[in-house]
């Protein structure tokens, strides 16, 4: 009888869509930010249910790590498939910050402080082919919409996203300090 009600209430947290899936909190694993309403969360309900060991890996990390104290650099959570990497800098007007995507890995970038805006390009032009090695692509764009980052929301930006990171927002430059998950991506 028990199995049966596991069963059934693993099969019901499958079947929720993404917006309850969301609201519900199950991915959350004591991490107690919001996505941005830029997320694609269909695509980040996928991404988790195919690989949860890693989402909540990396999820416990987010909620259990003093993010302001972590050091700068790279941390690995799950060595080769999911790291860390704490950065601070100043945040660079649009028309100096490429748009980029990537392939193998998705992004988790959550601005901890500073002043800045993501963006999301449509109508992208290559401006450099996928290299591999460093695992990106960069492109050109007219059509970027932004959304302001902070620590109140973070972004996902799955292969299909292409994003334009790290752009000062109106104002006084002021120095960001940013938080870049790379989570491996699970293909169809």
């Amino acid at each position: 009888m028990l199995i049966a009600s596991n069963s059934v209430f693993s099969r019901g947290e499958d079947n929720l869509d993404a917006k309850d899936w969301i609201e519900s909190g199950i991915w959350r694993n004591g991490f107690n930010v919001d996505p941005d309403v830029s997320v694609n969360i269909d695509e980040f309900k996928s991404q988790y249910e195919k690989n949860r060991e890693l989402w909540d890996a990396m999820f416990g990390f987010l909620a259990k790590t003093d993010l302001n104290a972590l050091a700068i650099g790279n941390h690995d959570i799950v060595k080769g498939r999911c790291w860390v990497t704490i950065s601070e800098y100043v945040p660079r007007l649009a028309e100096n910050v490429k748009v980029e995507s990537h392939r193998r890995f998705i992004d988790l970038q959550y601005t901890l402080q500073g002043n800045e805006l993501m963006g999301l390009a449509k109508n992208p032009e290559v401006l450099m082919e996928y290299n591999p090695a460093r695992e990106v692509a960069f492109w050109t764009s007219d059509d970027i919409s932004y959304y302001k980052a902070g620590p109140e929301s973070f972004f996902l930006f799955f292969p299909s996203d292409l994003h334009q990171p790290s752009v000062r927002d109106d104002g006084a430059e002021e120095k960001s300090r940013k938080v870049v998950v790379k989570i491996e991506y699970v293909g169809d």
